[in-house]
C-alpha cells in the first residue's frame, strides 16, 4: 500500500498532464507486450504490435535493448527512462533520457543490477559511450513507431476524455473532488491519497512539491509511482478504455444504429465525446479528422441544440446539452421532452 501525504501547498500544485506521455506508454506497453495480464484488453494490440515490430525489423532490438531495462523486475523500473520532459512529446522525452547525468545513470543501473540482470550494453550509458546512447535512442524510436504510433490518436483521444471528466469534478468540487474520482484504485482521505494495491508498503511525503498525475492507456492494475521518493513525484494511473486498440470501434458508432443513421458515424461519435466536455482539438484527434472538419461538425450539433460551446482561453469547450445526452440514451427522454409529440423538423 502506498500512502501519499499532501500539504495545502501540494494540493495547489497537483495537476494532470495535458497529453498522453509517450515514454510512460512505451514503458508500460513493453510490460504489457510480454506479460499475460490483460489478455482480453491488450490481446489484439499485442498481435498487431508484434507483427509491426517484426515487419520493421525492430522486434529483436526491442527484446535486446528495451525489454531488460523495463522488465528486469516487476518491482523496479529505472526512473531515468520516464523523465518529466516527455510531457512535451517523444523528441523532448528521448532527449531528456539521453541527457541524464552519468552519476544518476550509474546509480539507477546499479539499483537495477541488484534486482535483476542489467544488459551489458547499458553500462556504456554510464560510461558516456556513443554507441550505447545510439542503441537506446534507436530502440525507443523504433518501438514507438511500430507499436504505438498507429494508435497514438486513439490513445490521446481517450486521455483527453479522462482529463475532461477529472476536470469537470475539479470545477464542481475542487482538488479533493477530483481525487475522489480515482476510487476504488485510490482512496482520498484528506490529507492522504492511498494507492490500495501498491505492491510495496511505503509513505511518500510531498512536502510542497505537488503531485503530477499521468493518465495512461497501458497502465494496468494499481497506479504506478516513481521508484525514488526524493524525485518530483508523479503517479501514473489507468484510464477507462473506451476503445480497445487493434479491434473494431464501438458498434454504437456505426451508421447503422439509430443515432448513427440520424447524425452520421463521425458526428454521432463527436456528440458522444462531448458528454464530459471536449475541445475542438481533442475531438479532431479522437476521430482522426482535421480541426476544421471537427469545427464544422460541432457547428451543426450546436445549431441543432445538441451541444453548447464556450471559449476558455485559446480553446473552445464543447459540452452535450440535456437534449444531446437524451438522444444518445436512445430517444425515450427526447419523447418525454416534447410531451409525447414528435419534434418539428
Amino acid at each position: 500500500m502506498l500512502r501519499i501525504h499532501f500539504t495545502s501547498d501540494d494540493l495547489v500544485r497537483t495537476r494532470i498532464v495535458p497529453a498522453a506521455d509517450p515514454l510512460w506508454e512505451v514503458a508500460l506497453s513493453i510490460c504489457r507486450l510480454a506479460g499475460r495480464k490483460g489478455r482480453t484488453v491488450f490481446g489484439a494490440w499485442r498481435d498487431q504490435a508484434r507483427h509491426n515490430l517484426a515487419k520493421a525489423d525492430a522486434l529483436a532490438t526491442a527484446r535486446r535493448v528495451l525489454a531488460p531495462l523495463y522488465q528486469g523486475t516487476s518491482l523496479y523500473m529505472p526512473d531515468f527512462l520516464t523523465p518529466a520532459d516527455a510531457a512535451l512529446g517523444l523528441d523532448a522525452g528521448v532527449d531528456a533520457v539521453l541527457s541524464t547525468p552519468r552519476p544518476f545513470l550509474r546509480q539507477e543501473l546499479d539499483k537495477l543490477a541488484g534486482l535483476a540482470r542489467t544488459p551489458s550494453w547499458a553500462w556504456g550509458l554510464a560510461d558516456g559511450r556513443k554507441d550505447a546512447f545510439h542503441e537506446l535512442r534507436h530502440g525507443l524510436y523504433a518501438y514507438f513507431e511500430a507499436a504505438l504510433r498507429p494508435h497514438w490518436s486513439n490513445i490521446q483521444g481517450m486521455v483527453d476524455a479522462d482529463r475532461a471528466m477529472r476536470g469537470r469534478a475539479y470545477l464542481d468540487g475542487g482538488v479533493g473532488a477530483m481525487l475522489e474520482t480515482f476510487r476504488p484504485a485510490m482512496r482520498w482521505e484528506s490529507p492522504v491519497l492511498t494507492v490500495v494495491d501498491h505492491p510495496v508498503d511505503r509513505d511518500v511525503h510531498l512536502e510542497g512539491r505537488g503531485l503530477v498525475l499521468i493518465p495512461s492507456y497501458f497502465c494496468w492494475g494499481a497506479p504506478v509511482p516513481l521508484a525514488d521518493p526524493e524525485l518530483p513525484q508523479v503517479l501514473v494511473y489507468p484510464i477507462q478504455r473506451d476503445h480497445l486498440l487493434g479491434v473494431p470501434k464501438d458498434p454504437s458508432d456505426d451508421p447503422g444504429t439509430p443515432v448513427g443513421r440520424l447524425l452520421g458515424s463521425t458526428r454521432a461519435g463527436i456528440l458522444r465525446a462531448t458528454v464530459n466536455g471536449a475541445t475542438t482539438g481533442e475531438l479532431a484527434r479522437l476521430h482522426e479528422i482535421s480541426a476544421s472538419a471537427a469545427s464544422q461538425h460541432t457547428q451543426v450539433l450546436r445549431e441543432a441544440g445538441l451541444i453548447v460551446s464556450r471559449r476558455m482561453g485559446p480553446n473552445v469547450i464543447h459540452t452535450a446539452t440535456p437534449l444531446g445526452r437524451a438522444l444518445l440514451m436512445g430517444g425515450s427522454q427526447v419523447h418525454q421532452r416534447f410531451g409525447g409529440r414528435r419534434p418539428r423538423s
